[in-house]
């Protein structure tokens, strides 16, 4: 199977990356496939499926240890490939991609560095934190890279790697959670279903995560709503700090008032708490792996699509 790997997290980073290296060591441990991987140089999460309108991108090179997935360390960045590294097999190649989102990753990886024909999967993740419930979903940059596989006309599948209180990085769950992945992935890939465009998969990052023993279901996504602005209002205004000493003061250029990015969290979780049916985001709160099939489409009201409009 030809795979390309893409995410919103970027290239391997303690702080900004820290599971994918896990997911690249568990496939080229575990399976066959051909991968090749083209990632955002830097963070792009919350981004969905956007792209930078009008901005061209580079792309950069780097090589990694496989069977360290600890170890975030890499050979460059390098401007085009470096055939020595890429001839070494304990080394694998990572595409960058420069102001890069997930969907231009995925762009990029199919049309570009793999080629239209050559792509069975696209692959996307493992995302730092759960992708559950449509409020997350909605907003995905894994999600979205996905997303633009199938726009491409790519099955594809969006990972995710659920923590509680904090980036869990201890190696033998992420070890598990990645070969449960890898599993995964390869199931759904040999029994797609009919009508699928994409499945998302959200693995809970715990103690007694194992594969063979933590069960997998199959579940709707909770669909759920914002209560309140995902920013808060600043009692102090950014202001020019020479202003004050200025004559004549520009309002147009001034910094304005302030809204702090500050989104409520926690409401995610009270939402799947009090829904009664058995979604995703109850799957993982109950330590399960969930796995939720999808279409790269809105959903239409169709009795409202048809028939002329008439203005008065």
């Amino acid at each position: 199977m030809r795979v390309l790997l893409v995410n919103d997290d970027g290239g391997p980073n303690d702080l900004a990356s820290p599971y994918v290296k896990y997911l690249v060591e568990a496939i080229e441990k575990h399976t066959n496939w051909d991968l090749k991987i083209v990632v955002p140089i830097s963070q792009k999460s919350w981004i969905g499926k956007a792209h930078f309108a009008g901005r061209d991108v580079t792309v950069k090179y780097i090589y990694s240890s496989i069977e360290h997935p600890e170890d975030n360390s890499y050979h460059g960045p390098f401007g085009l490939p470096q055939e020595k590294l890429r001839a070494n097999k304990a080394l694998k190649e990572w595409c960058l991609v420069d102001d890069g989102t997930p969907a231009t990753c995925a762009d990029i990886g199919i049309n570009h560095i793999m080629g239209r024909d050559n792509v069975d999967l696209v692959l996307s993740g493992p995302n730092v934190g759960r992708n559950s419930t449509s409020l997350y979903a909605l907003s995905s940059g894994t999600i979205g890279g996905a997303m633009e596989g199938c726009s491409h006309g790519k099955k594809a599948i969006a990972l995710s790697f659920a923590y509680e209180k904090r980036f869990d990085t201890d190696p033998e769950i992420l070890k598990q959670a990645a070969l449960i992945s890898v599993k995964t992935v390869e199931q759904l890939y040999s029994s797609w279903a009919d009508g699928v465009d994409l499945y998302t998969i959200n693995i809970p990052l715990i103690s007694d995560l194992k594969f063979g023993k933590t069960r997998i279901f199959r579940t709707p996504m909770l669909r759920n709503r914002w209560k309140k602005s995902l920013f808060s209002e600043s009692s102090r205004k950014l202001e020019d700090s020479d202003s004050r000493h200025l004559d004549i003061v520009d309002e147009s250029v001034s910094a304005g008032q302030l809204y702090k990015w500050s989104p409520d969290f926690e409401l995610v979780h009270r939402d799947v708490a009090a829904s009664t049916e058995f979604t995703d985001g109850k799957a993982i709160s109950q330590g399960y792996v969930s796995v939720t099939a999808l279409k790269t489409a809105f959903a239409q009201v169709d009795k409202e699509n048809t028939g002329e409009i008439h203005l008065e």
